[in-house]
């Protein structure tokens, strides 16, 4: 794994200061970290331009009050040149603390979100996917609102105090403003987060989920919350279950043996 590079780096924050407190089901330490990337612009360019032309066909608002092109790199093709792009793969597990791949699921593995005021932002909730980078393909300027809000505290008592409609206070937040030419990634499996709402202006932002490849079954993507995003198609669930087969268990007996202490 490569050393990490600290140039370039805007915030870093570990898991255990984003809970409060330690986690066991998690893939590394990591919390997330903001960074500036070198990916190619004309490539960022070019996807956002075919994501516009297919927003009307194939963005949906279907919950968390986001619109978005589930599974985006099966229409956008040159998706796959960031999603494989294996200097990006080592940079960023070297920012994990673990080897990192891409998320094996077809509908889940990418996907472009639009946000604005009509378009709708994000709302509290915590991923099912282990960890996931954020790349703005375009910020309008001005704009008001979009930073990413992270709540500081476990998700399920966060969550219970957004979903009675109490107002998490801005001294529990750790907000990150969100930049072209900078990337985030974030473990945010258990951690409670949304996109703070949009007043003015309008985000484009090119989601790419990954896992971990030592602990694969560290997964918290439920089949149901799978379907509100995906009810259109339905090849996802042997996917799901020819990898937990393939991949997941062996994993998560090979860990269970591991933490066996010899006799």
């Amino acid at each position: 794994m490569e050393r990490i590079n600290l140039q370039g780096i805007r915030h870093s924050v570990s898991r255990e200061a984003l809970l409060g407190h330690e986690s066991a089901w998690k893939v590394s330490d990591l919390g997330l970290v903001q960074f500036k990337h070198d990916y190619d612009p004309q490539l960022l360019e070019t996807i956002r331009r075919k994501a516009i032309a297919l927003k009307e066909e194939r963005a949906f608002q279907k919950h968390l009050n986001l619109t978005f092109i589930t599974g985006a790199d099966r229409f956008i093709p040159e998706i796959n040149e960031l999603i494989h792009d294996r200097a990006r793969l080592d940079r960023l597990s070297a920012f994990a603390g673990t080897r990192l791949e891409p998320y094996p699921l077809s509908v889940v593995g990418s996907t472009v979100t639009f946000m604005s005021p009509t378009d709708g932002n994000v709302d509290w909730h915590c991923d099912g996917v282990p960890v996931t980078e954020l790349i703005p393909l375009s910020i309008s300027d001005p704009i008001i609102g979009g930073e990413l809000e992270v709540f500081l505290g476990g998700c399920e008592p966060g969550k219970a105090r957004v979903d009675r409609g109490e107002e998490l206070d801005p001294s529990e937040l750790l907000r990150v403003k969100h930049m072209v030419g900078h990337s985030t990634l974030g473990h945010f499996i258990g951690v409670l987060h949304r996109t703070k709402p949009l007043e003015y202006g309008e985000r484009i932002t090119l989601v790419l989920n990954l896992r971990s490849v030592e602990r694969p079954f560290v997964d918290d993507n439920r089949m149901f919350y799978l379907a509100a995003d995906n009810d259109h198609d339905q090849a996802w669930v042997q996917e799901m279950a020819e990898d937990v087969w393939a991949n997941q268990l062996p994993a998560y007996r090979s860990a269970g043996r591991e933490s066996v202490p010899a006799e």
